[in-house]
């Protein structure tokens, strides 16, 4: 089975001006470099990951026993679908999800039902009786659509929240756990380390040491390991650089003509500018002249690309590549 389509580089010798990935660009965070750096490299760590699980379980007033590491998101989803899904059976998305999670899906033999982020989709959520599991990304990827994960409480299986976006709301919503929910995080996107592939997961203790029976032993090196532990100090971080990076966006999405979604990303809609046709011809053009854009078409957005935005002078790098594909006064936003 081929890999579903991301965006970010295609190859080793990939030079374009990347807006397809969504990370923070004022990043990497040089403490969690230094953490990094300075890991011991001559043992091997601890199989269980004591500190590392304890120090987050601490931070998110959590069971220990209920957190489980990762390498990488993808990672994750793909061990919650081999445990959690069977063949034939259907699972729910609130969106279209993640491409991993689509994968690992496919892979046991279950299928993707998309529902829509209103109150018609919630309300298919909570009376869907076959459904066992029910996937969404909070925010939403590629829309940034935020959701309040409680108004899922009445779901009758497993929730998994891919919360990889939270970091860069403003103002969050508190959640009252439950024991079907599963929150999982990827921080790197938000400490602009996404070669790290730092991720972990937050699950009822039962599900979290099923989740850690398909898992290797030492599946994490130990400078990944080292920077979980580090991560819950890291706060100062966010709180210098995410302010920041929403107000690059928010000034983004207006020159392109795009809704501020509030995140460090947005979509554009460019299915009405006859300059455009699809997203995917935008995308293409833009690869042209140096710059990549994510085409939405396989979240099932023939007509919009995703923007993450990059520091003002690339900014301006893309608005001025814009202007040449006559997209300004005809591309909107439906974000």
């Amino acid at each position: 089975m081929s890999a579903f389509e991301h965006g970010g580089p295609q190859g080793p010798d990939d030079g374009l001006l990347d807006f397809s990935v969504n990370t923070n660009p004022l990043g990497p965070n040089p403490a969690l470099v230094r953490v990094w750096n300075g890991a011991p490299l001559a043992a091997y760590p601890d199989p269980h990951y004591t500190r590392a699980r304890q120090a987050l379980a601490v931070w998110h007033g959590w069971d220990p026993d209920g957190v489980v590491l990762g390498v990488g998101a993808s990672e994750l989803l793909h061990r919650l679908t081999r445990l959690l899904v069977r063949p034939r059976e259907m699972v729910l998305c609130l969106g279209a999800p993640f491409g991993e999670f689509a994968r690992g899906v496919a892979l046991q033999g279950g299928r993707v039902h998309v529902l829509p982020r209103n109150d018609a989709g919630l309300r298919a959520c909570l009376e869907a009786e076959a459904a066992r599991v029910l996937y969404l990304s909070n925010p939403h990827n590629p829309t940034g659509h935020y959701l309040d994960l409680n108004r899922l409480r009445g779901f009758d299986g497993v929730v998994i929240a891919d919360e990889a976006y939270l970091p860069f709301v403003a103002n969050p919503l508190p959640v009252s756990p439950w024991p079907g929910l599963v929150r999982v995080h990827s921080p790197g996107k938000a400490h602009g380390l996404l070669g790290m592939r730092m991720a972990y997961l937050l699950a009822d203790p039962s599900l979290a040491r099923a989740l850690r029976e398909l898992q290797p032993a030492w599946a994490l090196p130990s400078p990944l390991a080292a920077v979980l532990e580090a991560l819950p100090a890291q706060g100062d971080f966010l709180a210098r650089t995410l302010p920041t990076v929403r107000r690059w966006a928010r000034r983004l999405a207006v020159a392109l003509g795009g809704d501020d979604a509030g995140l460090h990303f947005f979509t554009v809609d460019v299915g009405g500018s006859a300059a455009a046709g699809s997203a995917a011809a935008v995308a293409a053009a833009l690869r042209e002249r140096g710059i990549r854009v994510r085409d939405c078409t396989s979240f099932g957005l023939p007509d919009r690309v995703r923007i993450a935005t990059r520091t003002p002078a690339d900014n301006q790098k893309l608005i001025e590549a814009w202007q040449t594909l006559e997209l300004l006064h005809g591309a909107t936003s439906r974000s």
